[in-house]
């Protein structure tokens, strides 16, 4: 139900206002918020309304009726036909109604969305401070019918099928599937479940039935045992192969309900000394942050929007993703999926808590894990991230425990995880609550020098040597108009002036020690893309989170995805940093060349430059008191690759002791 939408702005009443309102034409997915959010100059979080006619072209006197919503953000009211429908607080998870009752099957069909997006204590997330909570209908919308007898739509808007994977291996994969029945007729039925489990070409793998008899007006739970001899295995990035699961209703010998689901066959530990393990192999987590919003778009964006996004994070060779911080879009973990990108899924308790958000947080916990539950590329809950406990009140250490204890117990196969930015304090009470600990840990862009966290890790590594941790967030602020000489020195993180040389200089640091402790069972770059902060103002530009790989519009690639790019994918890249540093003023100057397949030569006007150095990781290449001219000077590098000639080359202008 995407299209012919109508909107407006503003408060009303909805039994009298209706003609007093000029409605706007809108489809979904849609948000008022995609322009004014990323102004910095104030942005509107308050309600608006929604509203579409629907029309029914069949007989439904025998079927069931529901609305789903992928994500309203955030306090969802439904109407139909004058009739409440019901409440939804949470912007980022779905959630479904059933309206048979309240349908006219030959008439038009009115239904009204209340909308709203304030910050409420009720509702994590608490503030619009380190990301904006947009507003709207800004996911799909769909309406489901099904007979009076199918698998559930209404357990948290889950799909109604469970798959656990409770003994995989290379050998054979034995895994349950637990299906959630409903019988809405006032009629004891003799029923049939069959489950089907088709490889990635289609082809029949397994089957299972199963006879059962649900009882008038009642709910049941079907488990089915099934086993797989020599399964084909989800590598990850390796090769991510899926098989799906086909799980259908049949009464009286006919199919009335069915519903697919990925499987993709995995498992994995952690260990304390050689981190994350996929199928028995080390697999290193090493990936990136992102938000799901667009320059002028907001959060409401296309499939084909999401899908430019994972195929970035792919091309950059991230084996992992952290999807922060709140659930995303159903096809964005489908994405992962069929990518072999390993994620770490989270709920938006962040930055901080009011006491009264509990009952919310338990709640979109549940919907996390139920509407994802089959999805292979998940391997990590998120219960919080930044919350810290005050002096009087240990408030969000007890919150994370319950969180954890609901995790387990809806998923006991997964790794929950807490994040933390108090890293100087290793042993504060609000710490190692869950399977995981994460740590944000920003030394030198938030204090300190890049090359400090070396003397973190060690320290951290004595004191905890059997509990791994991830560094779960870290990154810098980089500008692509503003360039520097100084390329070293940390800038001021609320300051004016976010130089890209900087972050490129900070992500050639950390990546480089990173890399030499495979303990840490994962890190994630802070973030993919620049996204809004609207109660910001930082590098001299309002609303903005400069911290990006790439620029909030995707267009430009900023130096250190090129760094990443190298050090992580199996692609030849060869990349000269500093192009977008046009006007210089010194006559010798540092040139860096990333290269991963080959050494690489640098040359400058046509002459070949000696004096090369290797940098932080085996394609990181310098040479220092590069001597230039007055004028343009033409920097070029080149090497071969199986006979195969890269090259990358810009021009810079110098004008000596210019300001």
């Amino acid at each position: 139900l995407n299209n012919d939408w109508e909107f407006i702005k503003t408060e009303f009443n909805i039994d009298f206002d209706n003609e007093i309102h000029s409605w706007q034409k809108v489809n979904i997915p849609h948000t008022w918020n995609n322009l004014d959010a990323q102004s910095g100059e104030g942005f509107y979080a308050g309600t608006a309304w929604y509203r579409r006619i629907i029309n029914f072209d069949q007989n439904l006197d025998d079927k069931r009726v529901f609305l789903r919503f992928e994500g309203v953000g955030q306090d969802a009211d439904v109407y139909l036909n004058g009739h409440f429908i019901g409440n939804h607080k949470g912007s980022y998870s779905a959630f479904a109604f059933e309206i048979t009752k309240e349908i006219k099957s030959s008439e038009e069909n009115e239904l009204y969305v209340r909308v709203n997006n304030e910050a409420v204590p009720e509702i994590i997330p608490q503030n619009h401070f380190l990301f904006t909570i947009f507003g709207g209908i800004y996911r799909p919308v769909s309406l489901i019918i099904t007979d009076k007898i199918n698998i559930s739509v209404m357990d948290f808007a889950s799909p109604g099928v469970y798959i656990r994977q409770e003994k995989v291996n290379k050998t054979s994969a034995e895994f349950s599937v637990t299906t959630k029945l409903e019988n809405k007729t006032f009629e004891q039925k003799k029923i049939k479940i069959i489950t089907r489990i088709l490889d990635a070409s289609g082809k029949p793998v397994e089957k299972s039935e199963k006879k059962l008899v649900i009882n008038p007006t009642g709910f049941l739970t079907s488990n089915q045992q099934i086993k797989i001899k020599k399964p084909h295995l989800w590598q990850g990035r390796k090769d991510p192969y899926l098989y799906h699961v086909m799980t259908a209703i049949e009464l009286d010998g006919k199919i009335i309900d069915e519903v697919k689901q990925p499987l993709g066959l995995r498992y994995f530990h952690i260990d304390k000394d050689k981190g994350f393990f996929l199928n028995g192999e080390p697999y290193r987590l090493f990936g990136v942050c992102r938000h799901q919003e667009w320059e002028n778009y907001g959060n409401a964006l296309s499939k084909a929007q999401h899908k430019t996004d994972m195929e970035l994070i792919y091309e950059i060779g991230a084996t992992a993703v952290r999807l922060a911080h709140y659930q995303q879009a159903d096809y964005i973990y489908s994405l992962c999926d069929s990518m072999g990108i390993i994620v770490w899924a989270e709920i938006p308790f962040v930055n901080t808590w009011s006491g009264k958000e509990s009952e919310n947080a338990k709640q979109q916990l549940i919907e996390l894990i139920r509407q994802n539950y089959n999805h292979p590329s998940i391997v990590i809950w998120g219960l919080h991230n930044e919350v810290h406990n005050k002096p009087d009140d240990d408030y969000p250490t007890r919150l994370t425990k319950i969180l954890n204890n609901i995790a387990k117990s809806e998923d006991p196969d997964r790794f929950t995880v807490s994040v933390s930015n108090i890293w100087w304090i290793l042993q504060d009470p609000i710490h190692f609550n869950a399977d995981l600990q994460g740590f944000n840990q920003y030394t030198g862009w938030y204090g300190g020098k890049p090359y400090e966290i070396e003397k973190w890790i060690d320290n951290y590594r004595k004191k905890f040597p059997d509990i791994p941790c991830s560094i779960s967030e870290y990154g810098a602020g980089g500008v692509i108009t503003q360039q520097s000489a100084n390329d070293t020195t940390p800038p001021n993180p609320t300051g004016k002036l976010f130089p890209e040389g900087y972050q490129t200089h900070y992500h050639e640091i950390k990546w480089a020690i990173f890399e030499k402790y495979p303990f840490l069972w994962a890190t994630y770059v802070w973030n993919m893309f620049d996204f809004t902060c609207p109660l910001w103002e930082r590098a001299g530009i309002k609303g903005r989170n400069h911290k990006g790989l790439i620029t909030y519009d995707r267009k430009v690639k900023k130096d250190a995805f090129f760094w990443y790019k190298a050090n992580w994918s199996d692609e030849p890249v060869l990349y000269i940093t500093g192009r977008r540093y046009k006007n210089r003023s010194e006559l010798t100057d540092k040139f860096t060349v990333y290269c991963n397949f080959a050494t690489p030569i640098l040359e400058v006007n046509g002459q070949v430059v000696e004096g090369r150095v290797q940098g932080g990781t085996s394609v990181h290449y310098i040479w220092e008191n590069v001597e230039l001219s007055t004028g343009e000077n033409i920097i070029r590098t080149y090497a071969l690759k199986n006979g195969e000639k890269f090259e990358d080359s810009y021009s810079i202008f110098v004008e000596p002791n210019a300001e």
